[in-house]
């Protein structure tokens, strides 16, 4: 999300969950969520996680006018109050109940994975993409453009300060749950606290 909105580091965090599915000695949570705050962007982000369920669902980014549905695919939706399309909603132009914008990517759906975490993502559309038709695997094109940039003496799309700023964010919820307390980032010293 970071990296499409660029938000940066969020203000606080609090973040709740645990192991409540799978029994089996781990330490990381089987249902997990959090909420980011950055209040000086009049936004919050909310993320949810459960592998208790095999059910698929893809990311929602809501905003006043619409939203947007992302996973094997990409709908959107205009919101039933929004201000920006109300004259069509008024006049059954548009209709909040279909997509005002659909995007399906012309792609068969995976035949052979082999581990459970290429499943997971193969199952959420996370492995491939497509350029100019032809499929690829998102880890060669990230390699690729990795190594292209150690070439060519350039960034990657995303470079150090993009990094920590989603590692930081990622800490942030972490450091909530084990905690047990929302957390809040101080930009002076640059630390969760």
């Amino acid at each position: 999300m970071n990296q499409i909105l660029e938000l940066g580091i969020p203000y606080s965090a609090v973040a709740s969950g645990g192991i409540y599915f799978y029994k089996d000695g781990r330490d990381v949570p089987d249902v997990f969520q959090a909420v980011y705050e950055y209040p000086d962007r009049d936004f919050t982000l909310m993320y949810s996680a459960t592998l208790a369920s095999d059910r698929q669902r893809g990311k929602v980014i809501m905003g006043h006018d619409g939203y947007m549905e992302v996973s094997d695919n990409l709908m959107v939706y205009a919101d039933p109050e929004s201000t920006r399309y109300r004259e069509l909603i008024d006049k059954g132009t548009v209709k909040p109940e279909n997509p005002i914008f659909t995007y399906i990517p012309g792609r068969k759906n995976v035949d052979a994975v082999a581990s459970a975490t290429e499943q997971y993502f193969a199952k959420r559309g996370l492995l491939y993409t497509y350029r100019g038709g032809k499929r690829y695997d998102t880890t060669y094109l990230h390699i690729k453009e990795w190594i292209d940039c150690i070439r060519a003496g350039i960034q990657p799309s995303c470079n150090i300060q993009q990094g920590f700023q989603e590692a930081i964010t990622a800490h942030m919820a972490t450091i909530a749950l084990r905690e047990n307390r929302k957390v809040y980032w101080d930009k002076d010293k640059e630390k969760v606290v």
